[in-house]
């Protein structure tokens, strides 16, 4: 009923709660970086021209013209029909003074709001220093809780480069974002690093840790209105967007600046899509990383360096690769998320999610209720043998599962083969998806896996075992199975992927593949002995199945794209400091042409 009789004066909504549009809304901040300062307020357009006026330190009124905003390059300028944003210049203003500002129009006024001016030099780079080191979730724990401790780290790295540069201190800042016109708006380029930050959360913060302060969530809006509004950042920190990754709630309302434990009702959950969309980092995998790198691409090409070593902070203890969002939203599509990986971590073998070895590996790929099977019969010699392959899996963990299952051409004697190689890959947990009778979905499971009369699980079946991998493993891994007990005679076996109803992680991928008394496959020139012969016909079909290919997803200790560059470790652990002003020195130069 509001909206029909909102019809007639849209400018004007009505509501049955006596709730009011208002004629203004302006977007306040109190810190400003710099003069001329620009500000913005929401007005009514029925209103007419929009005025700004502004006094310094309580003198005389001042009064300048505002302009209509545009919008930015992804959002702003829409909708914009009967409101609309206008900003001003405030051309007055040295550090230490206060200035008021409000807004006229139609011969109404606005609330006012006053900032100081902070700090106005003609330096283009700001260091926004994220540590939180007054919060208390770190990792390592910090040397002082009352000011930054890797800080000089950056301002060496910018000093070798010749850059001058400010500092925002979020802490000291009384844990509060910098706005992204009074602060960020005066520079070219946002170097935004978390040291050891893990999750934004206050003294006095109840458990559990999954609720985290609003802080978290203001700082990468601010910094998504920055980059809208043409800005260039860097992002560096091992730990940076765990806490939205996971999801993790904070209270919109911000007091207090946790959610109320047991009121999930008033929290929101934090998202990625500004790593995502943003900083072109689709997937974010925790400690994935190691301590030797290379550059591998623009602007990086050509450089190697290591973590922890003596001349750094030495604090990099979870080091993250990160997948970039173009290997799921294809470049050709969707080219303003275009994005690509530019440093990558030194590993023996290849990136998790690229070939072991070769250009090919196979790949499950990733779809919901599917039971893939990736099988092949091998001829087991009357001494016994092994098989062996190399594995890199992202699964949803207690969930989704990867097997290895065995049973003699010809007969019913299923069961699924325990890893005997040297990463014990395989439990006999049978998690949560047993639990919650995902034998409905697959019930060839029932080989292996027991629901019992209580709820819970047995790892034990009708005629055999249950052996199985579930989560990351972290890169690539050898499994190992020992096929003794086939000895002189036909096994077929399967490297199966198992899905429930809900949530996909990035899958599976095999490569290097041995059979006693054969050579490595490395499934360069296709399945080779292998075959994919589809699910159990008790489980029905799959949306996808294994298929063999060259890399799918690209992989990275950084991820850049037009705006941004984004570093799954701390700069701060970087080992030299000529090391550390080299990779600053070419993220800047790139970011802003030079």
């Amino acid at each position: 009923m509001d909206v029909a009789r909102s019809t007639g004066d849209p400018a004007n909504p009505s509501s049955h709660l006596g709730n009011v549009a208002e004629d203004f809304r302006t977007d306040p901040f109190t810190v400003s970086y710099g003069t001329p300062q620009p500000v913005g307020v929401w007005s009514a357009r029925e209103l007419g021209e929009v005025m700004l006026h502004y006094s310094v330190n309580g003198g005389a009124e001042q009064t300048v013209g505002t302009e209509e905003w545009d919008g930015g390059e992804r959002y702003g300028g829409t909708n914009d029909v009967y409101y609309r944003e206008v900003r001003g210049l405030v051309p007055d203003g040295e550090p230490g003074d206060e200035v008021t500002v409000w807004f006229t129009a139609g011969g109404e006024v606005s609330e006012s709001f006053t900032y100081e001016v902070a700090s106005a030099t003609d330096n283009d780079v700001l260091v926004l220093a994220n540590e939180d080191y007054s919060g208390i979730s770190h990792n390592p724990g910090y040397a002082s809780d009352s000011e930054p401790n890797y800080l000089q780290y950056y301002l060496d790295a910018l000093e070798d480069n010749g850059v001058g540069a400010d500092v925002y201190d979020v802490d000291a800042h009384d844990r509060t974002a910098p706005h992204h016109l009074g602060v960020l708006a005066h520079y070219d380029a946002v170097v935004w690093y978390h040291a050891n930050n893990v999750t934004t959360r206050d003294v006095g913060h109840p458990s559990p840790s999954a609720y985290v302060s609003k802080l978290a969530s203001d700082m990468e809006v601010t910094v998504r209105d920055y980059l809208n509004e043409g800005g260039k950042v860097l992002v560096t920190g091992q730990h940076y967007s765990v806490e939205h990754a996971l999801g993790l709630g904070y209270n919109p309302a911000g007091e207090p600046p946790y959610c109320p434990v047991g009121s999930v009702e008033e929290c929101i959950g934090l998202s990625d899509d500004f790593m995502q969309y943003y900083l072109g980092a689709y997937t974010h995998n925790w400690g994935a990383g190691t301590e030797s790198l290379t550059g591998t691409d623009t602007p990086f090409g050509g450089l190697a360096f290591g973590l922890n070593g003596e001349d750094s902070a030495g604090n990099q203890v979870l080091p993250s690769s990160l997948l970039a969002t173009s290997s799921f939203l294809p470049e050709a599509e969707f080219p303003q998320f275009a994005s690509g990986s530019t440093i990558q971590y030194d590993r023996e073998g290849g990136a998790p999610y690229e070939p072991r070895s070769g250009d090919q590996y196979a790949y499950s790929q990733n779809a919901d209720v599917s039971y893939k099977r990736l099988s092949r019969t091998i001829d087991v010699p009357s001494d016994g043998g092994q098989l062996s392959f190399w594995v890199s899996a992202d699964t949803e963990a207690n969930w989704d599962y990867l097997v290895v299952e065995a049973h003699t051409v010809g007969a019913d004697d299923w069961t699924t083969l325990p890893d005997v190689g040297d990463n014990h890959l395989t439990g006999q947990s049978t998690g949560s998806s047993c639990p919650a009778s995902w034998r409905s979905l697959h019930p060839h499971l029932d080989h292996y896996q027991t629901l019992n009369p209580d709820g819970s699980c047995s790892p034990t079946g009708t005629t055999g075992e249950w052996h199985a991998f579930s989560g990351n493993s972290s890169g690539w891994k050898e499994w190992v199975v020992d096929l003794g007990a086939y000895s002189g005679s036909q096994v077929e076996v399967s490297v199966s992927y198992i899905s429930d109803w809900a949530v996909q992680n990035l899958g599976v991928f095999v490569d290097d593949a041995t059979a006693p008394g054969e050579a490595v496959h490395d499934f360069e020139t296709g399945l080779g002995a292998w075959s994919v012969p589809g699910p159990p016909e008790s489980s029905g079909g799959n949306a996808n199945d294994w298929t063999v290919t060259e890399t799918v997803f690209q992989e990275g200790a950084a991820i850049r794209t037009d705006d941004t560059h984004f570093f799954g470790f701390g700069l701060e652990g970087v080992t030299g400091r000529e090391n550390r002003a080299e990779i600053l020195g070419r993220a800047l130069g790139d970011l802003l042409g030079n």
